[in-house]
């Protein structure tokens, strides 16, 4: 008996000693997320959904308004489904930043989409799907390795950390935030992304999303906290025209929004839709990395302009 018991907890210790083994394995090609969790508290944050995750590097915006290196941006946004505005994605921001921060700059990318929830049930912050997802679940975002992460919001078997650790993907999460994406980006490639994006939000999206109250109400309450810390920057991202189109289908006075909401927090706004828009697209709302360089610098000027 006592051999028996001996041997189930050497196994038991082997198990956890190999799952551990493969939690510290976990890197920038595990998934779309884990990343961000795994840095310690931040100074100077980009905050939005996957357009900002993929569209906006922090390296650019360090290299024009960091130049001494004494500090850093960092990427932490999401997805649509993940962070639009609302408590859960506040909690997480204030857990992220650093209190000791009074000179951050923060940019922060606003679209209707973000300010949206549930045609039944818009403005039920109970009911917001990100509550029960990682960013509900996630209350230590500055551990590496990041296991309660691991444990509870990792949706794939964990022998897929070994097959991606080294392996070649066209997915990589920087260790600034930044979401690179290589995909082929031949025209038809790209039209074929873009037509299945548009049909997508069509059919899937616009007929159950409703603007919110409550959601914006966070991103007042997001841009008040970080004003605290720092700056604020509004930033429209750019997109193909047509999911420009979609985004007014979906709120038609998503201009007069902001416009009050800029006016009540003093914050600085910059609008792509009144800009030229010349730039590559992975689909229709998500910018190809050389693009997003291109928009990061011209975000990083415009707020050096503003300081």
């Amino acid at each position: 008996m006592k051999k028996f018991i001996t041997g189930i907890f050497l196994l038991g210790a082997l198990v956890l000693v190999s799952v551990l083994a493969v939690f510290y394995m976990a890197n920038g090609k595990t998934d779309s997320y884990y990343t961000r969790f795994t840095t310690g508290p931040q100074h100077s944050l980009i905050l939005g959904t996957s357009g900002a995750a993929q569209g906006l590097q922090p390296v650019i915006f360090d290299s024009i308004l960091y130049k001494n290196k004494e500090h850093h941006f960092f990427n932490y946004s999401f997805s649509l489904y993940d962070s639009p505005f609302g408590p859960a994605y506040y909690e997480s921001i204030k857990r992220k930043l650093d209190p000791a921060v009074k000179d951050g700059i923060f940019v922060i990318v606003v679209n209707p989409w973000s300010l949206s929830g549930n045609i039944e049930h818009p403005n039920d912050s109970t009911g917001f799907q990100e509550n029960q997802g990682f960013m509900g679940k996630t209350k230590w975002v500055n551990l590496d390795p990041n296991i309660p992460y691991l444990v509870d919001s990792y949706g794939e078997p964990y022998i897929n950390i070994i097959r991606k650790w080294k392996s070649a993907t066209d997915m990589y999460l920087h260790k600034d935030g930044w979401l690179q994406i290589d995909v082929s980006m031949d025209s038809a490639s790209v039209e074929k992304r873009l037509a299945t994006k548009v049909e997508d939000y069509r059919k899937n999206f616009l007929p159950v999303y409703k603007f919110s109250s409550v959601r914006l109400d966070y991103l007042y309450k997001t841009i008040s906290f970080l004003q605290e810390h720092g700056k604020v920057f509004l930033v429209h991202m750019p997109l193909r025209q047509v999911m420009f189109d979609i985004e007014y289908e979906l709120m038609p006075d998503f201009d007069d929004k902001m416009n009050a909401l800029v006016e009540k927090t003093k914050a600085e706004y910059l609008d792509f839709r009144k800009m030229e828009n010349p730039y590559q697209y992975v689909d229709g709302n998500h910018l190809y990395k050389t693009s997003g360089q291109e928009v990061s610098a011209t975000v990083a000027r415009w707020i050096a302009s503003k300081k």
